[in-house]
């Protein structure tokens, strides 16, 4: 092979070799890292459609509950009382409720093994009243199992769990993908459940996968463009100076088989000021440049985002990209962390509710105390809503209030639509502020007082109820990940106020009933010994009866017999 063609044959091979080198590891990291963003993005949102399906059974859970106590102290009361009645009435409850857009229902089956009975299909009341047997339920998901079933025995077992299942979409065709969960009532062996579509999360995943598909391309494109035209350039030079410089041409060669080895080039002395010298420059550059490509793009798979990168001028479109992808990786690093730092904290907060769901004040205390140090503000307070009681207009509380890792005993009461606080409430909406009225609020410290920089004031609101609001105040503004955390929490803080108020008023109603009991018992026993002391009074009135009439029974024979000695005389 003559020195032209190995010229332009190494020429084209030092210059390919490493661009491919390059791109593949480009790839390869960029494809690595999506993928596993992909799958991490895929557990969180089937973990997060798992809480929220709880979260919805739950609720129809406590209904449940609620209206069973319910229907035992109205029977108990009153013998009269049919319990299947009010209990149905309990399910005619549940089968009109409906979310997740309006395609989200609840079900309700018996315990009853081996196929339980439905009680409640909120989507296909034919269902009301019959035994689960058909084989066309058999749509688990891992081994094609009678649905009702498996639900019955997991409940039974664990009192709840979740089942993955296939069904067809009501109103269609598609057979698609579904996950529900279940809740055993053991007082009333009700098995309560609902279930959502997991397409969506399916959709997601596809769409990401789609979105890398087509990066990865776009890479692809532009690295062959680029080295498309540089091996272009370089079989022209090379063709072009070859006869006359092929010493040097020697040289050059030898210098890109190294670098198509994949060795490590160090850059040529350039002494001549003809092309040559500047063939020997652009190959120092060329050197230059996969030494600053390779280093970054090594930093960037080892997960140094923040490393330092030039490209080699304005038109780099290597270079460029490289940079592009650093900031494509950066906005999914960061945006991974944002969403780590909100599920561990609704699940951290949750926890705290799932601890504290008791007593309104320890709740109020406890979340408001881990709400501040998590997003590490500096003060806060928790308002509960007393609503009016027909003498008394509705008003907030100040039942929590936490600054600088303390807690702050302070006695507040707010109208409603009074303040900011009061109209956040009547508004039913978030307030976040940046300009700070002047004396609206100081936050203290053993330092003294100073104006805060921001304030974000969130209701508390459940199922369309306002239970109060939370105020907090901080030197620092809040990022709108974090105002939308706490919106989120307020939702479930308002959710498990909720309950704990159902709670405390079912307590209270459970202890007036048995004070009033015990009364009636008093009072029973005091109208016992009452009639005994009347009848013993009725029964020594007739004794006495009974002697005051032998006693005028003998009075009148004693007056009969004087009357007649009287007349004897007479004569």
């Amino acid at each position: 092979m003559k020195l032209k063609q190995q010229i332009t044959l190494f020429a084209m091979l030092g210059l390919l070799v490493p661009a491919i080198l390059i791109s593949s590891f480009s790839i390869y990291k960029i494809k690595n890292q999506s993928e596993a963003d992909i799958a991490e993005f895929e557990k969180t949102e089937s973990q997060k459609l798992k809480l929220y399906l709880k979260h919805i059974t739950d609720v129809a859970y406590g209904l449940v509950d609620k209206r069973f106590t319910e229907a035992r102290s109205i029977a108990s009361k009153d013998t009269s009382a049919n319990v299947k009645v009010l209990m149905q009435q309990c399910l005619d409850d549940l089968s009109k409720i409906r979310f997740d857009r309006g395609e989200g229902y609840y079900w309700v089956t018996d315990n009853k093994l081996p196929y339980p009975t439905m009680l409640m299909h909120a989507e296909k009341p034919s269902l009301n009243g019959r035994i689960l047997d058909d084989p066309s339920f058999n749509v688990e998901k891992e081994k094609r199992r009678n649905i009702y079933q498996v639900r019955a025995e997991l409940c039974n077992t664990s009192g709840d769990g979740f089942v993955d299942y296939i069904m067809k979409k009501p109103g269609t065709e598609e057979v698609i993908n579904k996950i529900s969960y279940s809740r055993l009532h053991p007082e009333s062996g009700w098995i309560v459940s609902a279930g959502f579509y997991t397409d969506q999360i399916t959709t997601a995943v596809a769409e990401k996968r789609e979105a890398l598909k087509k990066q990865i391309n776009d890479v692809v494109m532009t690295i062959v463009a680029i080295t498309l035209v540089v091996l272009a350039l370089g079989v022209g030079l090379s063709f072009y100076f070859s006869g006359k410089l092929s010493a040097a041409i020697l040289l050059i060669r030898d210098k890109l088989k190294s670098l198509a080895m994949g060795h490590q080039v160090e850059q040529l002395s350039v002494t001549r000021k003809d092309e040559v010298g500047d063939m020997t420059q652009s190959l120092n550059m060329l050197v230059t440049g996969l030494q600053s490509y390779t280093g970054f793009a090594k930093d960037i798979g080892q997960g140094n985002l923040s490393s330092e990168f030039t490209p080699l001028s304005t038109d780099d479109m290597l270079g460029n990209e490289l940079l592009q992808m650093r900031k494509n990786l950066k906005a999914a690093s960061d945006e991974k962390s944002i969403r780590d730092w909100f599920n561990e904290g609704l699940a951290k907060l949750g926890e705290v509710l799932r601890k504290n769901n008791n007593d309104t004040a320890t709740l109020a205390d406890e979340i408001l105390k881990s709400l501040i140090t998590y997003l590490k503000i500096n003060q806060g307070g928790l308002f509960l809503h007393h609503p009016s009681n027909g003498r008394d207009a509705a008003y907030l509380e100040l039942i929590a209030m936490f600054a600088y890792d303390r807690k702050r005993f302070v006695n507040k009461r707010i109208e409603l639509g009074e303040g900011l606080i009061g109209q956040c409430v009547l508004e039913r909406a978030t307030y976040y502020l940046k300009e700070i009225p002047q004396n609206y609020i100081t936050i203290t410290s053993g330092l003294g007082g100073a104006q805060p920089g921001s304030i974000l004031i969130v209701p508390l609101v459940h199922n369309n109820i306002v239970y109060g609001a939370i105020e907090m105040a901080s030197f620092k503004e809040m990022q709108q990940f974090e105002i939308e955390f706490v919106e989120k929490i307020a939702e479930t803080i308002a959710s498990t106020v909720a309950t704990v108020q159902v709670n405390e008023n079912t307590r209270k109603l459970l202890e007036h009933s048995q004070q009033m009991s015990e009364e009636l018992k008093a009072q029973e026993e005091e109208l016992r010994q009452n009639q005994e002391e009347l009848q013993a009074t009725q029964e020594q009135m007739a004794r006495r009866q009974l002697e005051l009439e032998q006693e005028n029974k003998a009075l009148k024979e004693m007056l009969e017999q004087a009357s007649s000695e009287a007349v004897k005389t007479a004569a």
